[in-house]
């Protein structure tokens, strides 16, 4: 982590499938917010120091604990571009934090992958109040992510009218998005002016919604306006929509709550620093004693012949 925290050169930063936990998760993040500090000591200095561009963090079981020190991280480096955080295990409550005391001052990101973690209409709130602040963003990927039915119209509703005129791709496949949700995004489309692809499969409405058609036409017509030679169906459009589900008016995981969110995740970030302490305190060389017996046993070995 010294390393971390005092590379000031340092862009880029990658740590896919390592096995982090919370406890060692808030080690990397907190080693983060002191490089931030390093890095606008030097500015201040005078020197040409480049902002932390890159962050990949992705199936490290960062979990809710660590996400307090990972909000600080973000709002410390808010020059970072893009940022992937998939899989990591963290709950609405700790996206929550994440969301509106990180990436809410992360203003130059232009890629956002959150995607296979758990939002809920909590998570989908905080991400509706937020990503107007993302204008130059091209690809935000939050699928997989439960953001339920009310989340999802929450959220479309919110890029209706967000200052995101660059976004390119949406991922919002397995979110339980209802046919409202879905209208909810042909309605953001003349807002979306660069918009290209989304994907959204196994959400919840039928193969037949009018909107689905609406969505194809523009981006049919978005394609051909451009005709730059990568139109293909990877690059325009929707992604294969062979894993619906049905539509289901109940909706209860959507209901938004509040009040003890930033608690719950102040608690969890408390346990893992503890592990964390005493892990390093377990690791620590201990300075070994002179042992006059220990080394008596020594010079006898060294005189030892083997035959």
């Amino acid at each position: 982590m010294e390393f971390l925290s005092q590379h000031v050169p340092l862009r880029h930063l990658i740590l896919n499938n390592n096995g982090l936990g919370p406890a060692a998760g808030i080690l990397v993040a907190d080693a983060l917010t002191a490089l931030a500090l390093k890095k606008d000591a030097a500015r201040k200095d005078g020197k040409q120091v480049p902002d932390l561009e890159t962050v990949i963090c992705g199936r490290n079981r960062l979990e809710n604990g660590s996400m307090a020190a990972w909000a600080k991280a973000f709002a410390a480096h808010t020059g970072v571009k893009e940022v992937k955080m998939v899989q990591n295990g963290i709950r609405s409550e700790g996206i929550t934090h994440l969301l509106t005391n990180g990436f809410s001052h992360t203003t130059k990101l232009e890629t956002l992958d959150l995607q296979d973690n758990t939002f809920t209409a909590t998570g989908a709130q905080a991400l509706a109040t937020v990503v107007g602040n993302w204008t130059e963003i091209k690809d935000l990927g939050v699928g997989d992510c439960l953001l339920s039915g009310r989340g999802g119209i929450t959220f479309v509703t919110a890029l209706q009218k967000s200052n995101t005129p660059k976004l390119e791709i949406l991922r919002l496949d397995y979110n339980e998005i209802n046919s409202k949700g879905l209208a909810g995004l042909v309605k953001a489309l003349p807002n979306l002016t660069a918009l290209r692809r989304i994907e959204i499969n196994g959400n919840r409405f039928d193969q037949d919604d009018p909107s689905l058609e609406m969505l194809r036409d523009e981006f049919k017509k978005r394609m051909e306006a451009v005709g730059d030679g990568s139109n293909d169906d990877d690059h325009w459009g929707l992604n294969d929509l062979d894993e619906l589900e049905s539509e289901d008016e109940d909706d209860e995981d959507g209901v938004v709550t509040a009040g003890s969110d930033d608690e719950g995740v102040e608690i969890e970030e408390k346990a893992a620093r503890e592990l964390a302490s005493a892990q390093a305190a377990e690791e620590e060389n201990v300075p070994q004693r002179e042992d006059k017996e220990v080394d008596d046993l020594a010079d006898a070995l060294a005189k030892t012949e083997v035959k």
